[in-house]
């Protein structure tokens, strides 16, 4: 739900429900999207509008996710 937040900030609910599919297929867990090619990322969100910024904080939020809850941030 966050990521699709983040992924909504001035872009339509129709383009996010369009670009999550093919993100969330990949990487479907804050440890995926920690891991996740910085460029990769921005390639699958780029329909979405400020791409370059947006990725690099969904990267970030989910490496801060796993650093302070591990594991426990999936369930």
């Amino acid at each position: 739900m966050m990521i699709a937040v983040m992924l909504s900030a001035q872009c339509t609910d129709e383009r996010v429900n369009k670009t999550t599919p093919a993100l969330f297929s990949k990487y479907n867990t804050p440890e995926a999207l920690a891991k996740v090619d910085l460029e990769e990322l921005e390639n699958i969100i780029h329909p979405c509008g400020f791409y370059k910024n947006k990725a690099k904080n969904m990267k970030a939020c989910s490496q801060k996710l796993v650093t302070d809850f591990g594991r426990n941030c999936s369930k």
